[in-house]
Order: structure tokens, then sequence, then C-alpha cells
């Protein structure tokens, strides 16, 4: 298959080598922004991302310090991102010079211009990023392997049957328990730290355990050996306080200047608690944040459509 790549105007390292987190088996992450080829800009062809990615894994599931994670993004695409303030990509508009892997006079440009794009709705993105970050570190370690157990003992069963079938049998396994709601007098069928409905099928059953036990991860040695998944746990303060700067200055700083605490949190020196009492102290600062935010309330849509029009001519024969 042909490539749909025109040019590529920018091409970062991210993750946590820009944030100044990373350690000797980090792999890297980059991500990159091109113009596609004239088909796919006033054809019927449609692109919006390119994945070369290079994955390499030990025996345990685990990427090792070989992988690379490079994905490039159609330029129109990562605009409508940015301008959403969508975390993953914003802050990568303030990456700072050592980080740039390559970069044309399209890319400078647009990095010159990254103050067009931060606006006052990042509150809601960056604590729902957070949010998300801080839901996944917290699964127990008995929850993850009650799931982990479920999802291998329900695979004996017929896919067709409801999960209260496997669940009133005498031999049911202890990870598998009928609870009865507290509020609503409505029946449950408890994995984990799931509440399944009874009615649900084998298959269902197990897409749902399954969907849980991915957004952990290949974590298992963490929750071992510290209770809590503190990789997340970084994820969810690194966040907020990237939101914290951005609301307060319009700014980022790379690396972090808080990297040191984060490598901390994430190298398991912080207990859990801890943890969850800083990150649910930076949430309650954000309503005052935003109060005193200079930044504008709505995206600047139309400065930033002119920019990407302007750039997408300069492509067109």
């Amino acid at each position: 298959m042909n490539s749909p790549i025109k040019e590529k105007i920018l091409e970062i390292i991210t993750g946590s080598y820009l944030y100044g987190t990373n350690t000797e088996s980090s792999d890297k992450d980059y991500l990159g922004i091109f113009i596609p080829k004239e088909e796919y800009i006033l054809g019927f062809r449609n692109v919006e991302e390119v994945d070369l990615s290079r994955v390499t894994k030990t025996e345990a599931g685990k990427n090792t310090s070989d992988s690379i994670d490079r994905k490039l993004y159609e330029f129109r695409k990562y605009m409508k991102l940015a301008m959403e303030n969508n975390p993953n990509i914003l802050e990568t508009l303030f990456v700072n010079n050592k980080n740039i892997v390559e970069i044309n006079e399209v890319g400078k440009e647009l990095l010159n211009n990254r103050h067009l794009f931060p606006y006052k709705g990042l509150k809601q993105k960056f604590l729902g990023y957070a949010f998300s970050q801080k839901h996944k570190m917290i699964i127990k370690k008995d929850h993850y392997f009650d799931l982990l157990q479920a999802y291998d003992y329900l695979d004996r069963f017929d896919s067709k049957k409801y999960i209260m079938e496997v669940a009133l049998m005498n031999n049911c396994p202890n990870f598998l328990k009928q609870i009865e709601s507290e509020t609503h007098n409505t029946k449950f069928i408890k994995v984990g730290d799931l509440n399944l409905l009874p009615q649900l099928t084998i298959t269902s059953a197990r897409a749902k355990i399954k969907e849980r036990l991915d957004k952990v991860g290949n974590r298992e040695e963490l929750l071992t050996k510290y209770g809590f998944d503190c990789k997340f746990a970084h994820h969810a303060v690194r966040l907020l306080l990237e939101g914290k700067e951005l609301l307060l200055t319009g700014e980022l700083q790379f690396p972090l200047k808080e990297a040191s605490m984060l490598l901390d949190i994430k190298t398991g020196k912080w207990k859990m608690m801890d943890v969850i009492n800083y990150i649910e102290l930076l949430e309650k600062e954000y309503d005052d944040i935003v109060a005193k935010s200079k930044l504008p309330v709505n995206p600047r849509f139309k400065e930033i459509e002119e920019f990407t029009i302007k750039t997408i001519k300069k492509y067109i024969i």
C-alpha cells in the first residue's frame, strides 16, 4: 500500500522522555504530524493517522525498552484535537528542542502559534483524563486476580449460557458472588470490582471483564509489589499538574519541573493514600484556578481554522 504521507512537518519524542520521568527500561514514544497527498485532501480517500509502531514484549507481556510507539497524525486531525485541548496532543505543542526529531518551516510556525490553542475548557479535559488514570490505578490486588480467574473460568461454559446460571451452581468458586443492591432491590454477580447483570451471557460477561483487565494492562508486578498501579498514579498527577500550569500561564515547560516527584510516584516511593490525597487536593484547586485564568472561555476556532486552511493551501498544486 502506498504511503498517504506527502510531507512530515514535525516529529517529536513524547511520553516519559518528554516529561523527564524516563527510566532505563522506558520505551520511546514518538508523535508526528504530516500533510497527506492531494487525493487525501481533494479526493475520496481519507486518512487520520499512520501507525509506525514497533512492539517487542517480554515473556510476561510487558513492552521492552526496544519497543517504539510511533504515531503520525494527519495535519487537520491533529489541529482539531489540539483545538479541543486533548491533553495528549495539546502538551506536544510545548515540546522542548531536545525532543524534536524532525521539523520543517510549517512545523516551526505551528509551534510558534501554540498560544492559539489553550482555553478554559481544558479544565474538563485534564480532569477527565486524570480521573480515568486514577480509576485505573486503584484496582485492588484481590479484585485483579478475581477478574483474571473469572475470565478464564467462564471460558469453559457455553457462550450463550447466562452468568447467573453459572453463579447458581453448587461448586461455583467465590470469585463469582451473588449480591443484592441496597437501593434498588436488584441482584448482580460481583466479579472483582465489577457488578454484572445476571442476564448477561458468558460472552458478554467475559467481554466486560476483559475490558476492565485491559484498563490495567500488564501491570501485575506493580499491583503485587505496591498494592496499586503507580504508573497510572503518576500519570494522574502529571495531567493535573499540566492542566494547572496551562490554566495559570498558558504555557508548559519540559521536562516538567515536578519530574523528580513524578518519578518517585512512578517507582513506588509514595503510598497509595498519599497519592490519592494529593490528587484530590489538586482537583479541588481547579475551580479557583479557572477563575484566575486569563485564557479564553472558548476555543479560538476562527484563528485556528485560518491557520489550517493557509497551511493546506501551501501543499495543494
